[in-house]
């Protein structure tokens, strides 16, 4: 993904973002008004320009900080709740999710315009033609506030729904996963080099995100060849290789050209990662089995989406997308990673329950019953999980209907 893309998006997920865009395009719509009042015809200022917009923006101010303040308190409450019955990294969806911040976005923009404008006609801002424009943009935004309002009451019914947390997670590792098949290698192709220059990471972090179209692009001005060492999803340290080049050496300007390839931070990303995807429903699937939420059901949930990623990444990854990158070398996917990340948790933590089991014997068997790359994981899985049920506490007659099952 491009950089400036990649911090774009970033940045938008933030609920700031968006909620100061909205006030101050609150701030801008009251202030404006007083600016198009010429334009305004004398017969709709002197019926709409009356004292009534003042008692409309007054409700509006006074109503909105409530539903902002309990707006805010609600989505506090949400990422308590997943982060407790869920898991803490699927917390940050509920945050980021499109529907919370335009709903908050919207109170609290609207709540800032009302202010404004009731100020500004204390004091004496506008005349009737303003008043009249801005009677009919108070009309809009009650509408807008409304609208949004019974959004966020349809959105807060499932926003700490732990099958909604799993929907959005699948969600996002589907479009990793999706991306990475079109892509196997970044865009280039599958190879090593076996010596080179070992370009240094610039902090001690995960890899977010990799730049291949810079990196391509400094490849060809360098006239040499790049291997990517650290993918999305890695953690190095600081020194640590991100990639190689096959040059003899880089000096400081070059070398922090080739690093803004990389974006190095505090924690994993969705975007470019499909593995954590695929890890954070394996948390999810760990913390319904724990004893003390003792939810297999869930679990059961969990293993039929990663059955479903796992599938659509297998008959994704048939059809790639021809190569863009022609300069750059990279590793593809390991499928056993994959299936481990996903169904290692519950092949760990639901020999004991026989639902769980014998859901994820039958989908181990689905992926070993035809030729391709999950074939010998799904078998080594199943001996795995197997070898738990014999040393666990499953009884005899539960572990002899999870190996009639044959994989």
């Amino acid at each position: 993904m491009n950089r400036w893309l990649f911090y774009w998006r970033k940045l938008t997920r933030q609920l700031w973002v968006r909620a100061t865009a909205y006030a101050l395009l609150g701030v801008g719509a009251a202030l404006i008004a007083a600016w198009g009042a010429p334009f305004v015809p004398d017969e709709m200022a002197e019926r709409l320009g009356n004292e009534s917009v003042e008692e409309i923006l007054t409700i509006l101010a006074s109503s909105l900080l409530a539903v902002a303040t309990f707006s805010v308190g609600a989505m506090v409450t949400a990422y308590t709740s997943v982060s407790g019955s869920a898991t803490p990294r699927v917390a940050a969806l509920v945050t980021s999710d499109d529907r919370t911040q335009k709903a908050l976005s919207t109170f609290v923009g609207a709540f800032l315009y009302a202010i404004v404008s009731v100020t500004a006609i204390n004091a004496q801002y506008y005349g009737e033609g303003g008043r009249a424009i801005l009677f009919l943009v108070s009309l809009g935004v009650v509408g807008l506030v409304a609208f949004r309002l019974l959004a966020w009451i349809n959105t807060l019914a499932q926003l700490a729904r732990v099958g909604h947390m799993i929907e959005r997670v699948e969600t996002e590792a589907r479009r990793a996963l999706c991306q990475r098949a079109a892509k196997p290698f970044m865009g280039g192709a599958e190879g090593r080099l076996e010596t080179g220059f070992d370009l240094p990471a610039p902090a001690t972090g995960y890899v977010q995100n990799v730049d291949p179209d810079r990196l391509q692009s400094l490849a060809s001005e360098a006239d040499c060849r790049v291997e990517i060492l650290a993918m999305p999803g890695t953690l190095v340290r600081r020194g640590e290789p991100l990639a190689r080049l096959n040059l003899d050496r880089l000096d400081d300007k070059a070398c922090h050209d080739w690093q803004l390839a990389f974006a190095v931070g505090e924690s994993r990303s969705f975007d470019q990662d499909p593995r954590y995807g695929l890890i954070v429903l394996g948390e999810i699937a760990a913390r319904a089995l724990s004893p003390g939420v003792n939810d297999p059901g869930t679990a059961v949930q969990v293993i039929a989406a990663g059955f479903r990623l796992l599938d659509e990444w297998e008959r994704a990854r048939a059809e790639p997308d021809p190569v863009t990158c022609d300069r750059l070398l990279a590793s593809p996917l390991n499928p056993g990673d994959l299936l481990e990340d996903v169904m290692g948790t519950s092949a760990r933590y639901g020999s004991s329950d026989l639902a769980v089991s014998l859901r994820l014997r039958k989908i181990l068997a689905s992926l070993a019953a035809e030729p391709g790359p999950f074939r010998e994981p799904a078998r080594a899985l199943a001996r795995d999980q197997l070898e738990r049920i014999h040393n666990g506490p499953a009884t005899k007659s539960d572990r002899s209907r999870v190996e009639a099952i044959t994989v």
